[in-house]
């Protein structure tokens, strides 16, 4: 294995990119992905994620996935990785420092140790990895495009546009699989009647989400929409393309939007916000009121966390104001 530099003019055939496993994180790899595609459209890409992130990549015909599945029997972890072997990459850009590429043995590879443990956001960690296999020009977030293609674009005219009547419209996204991020039903019902005074409310969420959705619209005085557990995550890329802006936790939904370069509103919970804050539009703000949450005071105490429950109603209302 050599440690050699990709560049240009090496025309790379085969490219194995190792993403992550979560939604929120694969997102934060996307931009790798980008550059990829950009700057070796001939190559055919795959990409290597967990099942969770499989209807985000799902038919895209700018890569191929391959979906790793830790639960899974050893006599299919070893066809998996046959599979891989078999396809003889010219280069694995390996964002989670696996020993992947040493059995692969391709040309070009990140290493699998670096310096990188000194960079703070996620993002620019994914970044620094693909330059120390590749100098790469710069990719600014508007031409950020791998996620969404012509069938999204055409789901959204056909299914969801008429509804909105030529309106345009804020996203808000209740929902978060870890409890400790979420605010409050009655809080998003709030916040949600004041602004759809002004613009046009469109939940979205998964199928868990849609009961949380429930809850909120039944506490609302005003009318909005829910796509909940009625569109996949690629469709949903194309709704938070086409958004104003989006009120989110700190949740794959905003890493999303934040993809697109979207401004967000996140209500901010005990997770750290130097690794894993909204990154792309400068309008984006972070709501937090985590001072008084005991766990975040004292990281060894044995409550849970509580920081949502501190966010009041009127620091959402503040912080959207500069959308008006």
């Amino acid at each position: 294995m050599m440690c050699a530099k990709l560049l240009k003019k090496s025309g790379p055939k085969r490219i194995l990119v190792v993403s992550q496993t979560n939604i929120g994180d694969v997102l934060l790899t996307c931009p790798v992905i980008d550059i990829l595609r950009r700057d070796f459209p001939q190559a055919h890409i795959d990409v290597v994620t967990g099942p969770k992130a499989v209807s985000l990549f799902t038919d895209n015909p700018n890569f191929c996935i391959k979906v790793f599945n830790k639960q899974a029997p050893l006599s299919q972890k070893f066809a998996w990785f046959s599979d891989l072997y078999r396809a003889h990459y010219d280069c694995v850009v390996d964002l989670r420092r696996t020993a992947l590429a040493f059995f692969l043995a391709p040309r070009y590879t990140t290493p699998l140790f670096s310096g990188e443990f000194f960079t703070v956001h996620k993002k620019d960690i994914h970044l620094n990895r693909l330059r120390q296999v590749y100098d790469f020009d710069t990719l600014s977030e508007e031409q950020y495009a791998v996620l969404t293609t012509k069938e999204d674009e055409q789901f959204f005219a056909k299914e969801v546009a008429p509804a909105l009547q030529g309106q345009s419209f804020v996203v808000i996204a209740p929902g978060a699989a870890d409890s400790a991020k979420r605010w409050l039903p009655q809080g998003f019902a709030a916040v949600a009647d004041h602004l759809s005074a002004m613009k046009r409310i469109v939940f979205v969420g998964d199928d868990k989400d849609a009961e949380i959705i429930d809850d909120i619209q039944g506490r609302m005085t005003s009318s909005s929409m829910s796509l909940a557990g009625k569109i996949n995550l690629r469709q949903l890329a194309f709704v938070l393309k086409k958004c104003l802006w989006a009120l989110t936790h700190d949740s794959g939904v905003m890493h999303l939007a934040c993809y697109f370069n979207v401004p967000v509103v996140a209500l901010w919970g005990p997770t750290d916000i130097n690794k894993y804050a909204p990154r792309g539009s400068q309008k984006s703000v972070i709501v937090r009121r985590n001072e008084r949450c005991l766990r975040c005071r004292d990281p060894k105490s044995k409550g849970t966390h509580n920081c949502m429950s501190f966010i009041e109603v009127q620091d959402v209302l503040d912080a959207v104001k500069q959308f008006f």
